[in-house]
């Protein structure tokens, strides 16, 4: 009995020892699958934590990429307000720049309008003072008519007594021995001689000019050449005197020259008015003697003989005598002034062209006779001591008769 229950327990200690290492090996495979779960559960967790980390690192990348553009787009549209505001005040600049420009060209025309209104009231005023001036010359030429006609009758008997009177005074100062006198006395006595004799030998000459009148060509040329230089003259005097005019003006006006000053304006407003009233005059050339008269005199001009009837000779005088109270006039104003004296730097003695229209003498040629006359007054007033004129008994001062024969050199041809 003792043998069987050996062998029995054995067994159960074998099997209960199998069992208790197929448990234990049991527990031991769980204890390695719940290890191996757990590996994997942490590595499921690691692999879920770094995509996760990716995840959120990508969404930060994200993130600062929008906010960079937001920014690039804040800066764009921070840019394209400056911009927009430049431009707004550029086309504000330039919209004032255009008012501006506007009421400038607005006043510039409202100028201009003024200006031709003056120009056509001036004009108009310059036209009714011609129709003014050639009605009071129709009267006056009429008037002339009709004293020539009442003289007429008379003329025949005085051109002889006038011509023995001539010849009676010849007759009686080469008879009488020559007087000795001093200075600018016995200079002027002559000139008083001289001067009673012009008008007899005027008259003589008007009856030559009678019976030695030119041909009916010549008379033509004569006034073609006469009417070009005229018209010639008159075309640039206008813009050539005003322009000198303003320019020494502002010259006496800088230095203070107030005496000078205000003879120039005389000057000029004489030359304007003058050369109106040639303008307005309506001027026949035919009726003019100058140009049937044959020439009877010659001088030397620029190197050259010159000649020319009476009618010029009288305006070279003219000119001479012209400048010479010209001349007095500018340097007392010179002398008031207590300037230097400078005779050519006087506007008259520039423009050199007062009583000049264009007629019977070159330009140049007037102009160099004005001049020569110019200085000498100048000089007289200047000085005071009037050594070239003398004054009459109306209180106006001439250049005397032997220095404008001398400025002159007028010789006879017959």
């Amino acid at each position: 009995m003792e043998l069987r229950t050996r062998p029995q327990t054995l067994w159960s200690i074998a099997l209960g020892t199998a069992l208790v290492m197929g448990m234990a090996a049991t527990a031991g495979a769980q204890d390695d699958r719940r290890d191996r779960a757990d590996r994997n559960q942490q590595e499921e967790n690691k692999d879920q934590g770094s995509a996760k980390s990716e995840q959120r690192r990508e969404q930060a990348e994200a993130r600062q990429q929008q906010a960079r553009q937001n920014a690039q787009r804040d800066q764009e549209q921070r840019q394209q307000a400056v911009r927009q505001e430049q431009a707004q005040r550029r086309d504000g600049d330039q919209r004032n720049g255009r008012q501006q420009a506007d009421a400038n060209n607005a006043e510039r025309m409202q100028a201009q309008r003024e200006q031709n209104q003056r120009r056509d009231a001036a004009q108009q005023q310059e036209r009714s003072n011609r129709q003014q001036a050639e009605q009071a010359r129709q009267r006056q030429g009429e008037s002339r008519e009709r004293q020539q006609r009442e003289q007429q009758g008379l003329a025949a008997q005085r051109e002889m007594a006038q011509r023995e009177a001539v010849q009676r005074a010849q007759r009686e100062r080469q008879s009488q021995p020559p007087r000795a006198m001093g200075g600018n006395q016995s200079v002027r006595r002559e000139d008083d001689r001289r001067n009673d004799q012009t008008g007899y030998v005027r008259r003589d000459d008007d009856r030559r000019d009678q019976q030695q009148r030119l041909g009916r060509d010549e008379q033509e040329r004569r006034i073609r050449e006469e009417r070009q230089r005229a018209d010639r003259y008159q075309q640039q005097r206008d813009y050539q005197q005003h322009q000198l005019a303003e320019q020494r003006a502002r010259e006496l006006q800088q230095n203070r020259r107030n005496a000078q000053y205000r003879y120039q304006q005389q000057y000029y407003d004489r030359l304007r008015q003058q050369q109106y009233r040639f303008s307005a005059r309506n001027y026949n050339y035919y009726n003019d003697p100058y140009y049937y008269t044959p020439a009877n005199y010659r001088y030397s001009y620029g190197g050259r003989w010159q000649s020319t009837n009476r009618y010029g000779a009288d305006l070279m005088r003219q000119a001479v005598n012209y400048g010479y109270q010209e001349g007095l006039r500018a340097g007392r104003a010179d002398r008031d002034d207590r300037w230097r004296s400078d005779y050519r730097n006087s506007y008259a003695y520039q423009d050199a062209n007062y009583g000049y229209n264009g007629y019977y003498l070159g330009q140049d040629q007037y102009n160099y006779y004005f001049r020569q006359g110019f200085q000498r007054g100048y000089e007289d007033a200047y000085r005071n001591d009037y050594r070239y004129g003398r004054r009459d008994d109306n209180g106006n001062y001439a250049i005397l008769t032997t220095v404008l024969g001398v400025i002159l050199g007028l010789q006879l041809l017959h």
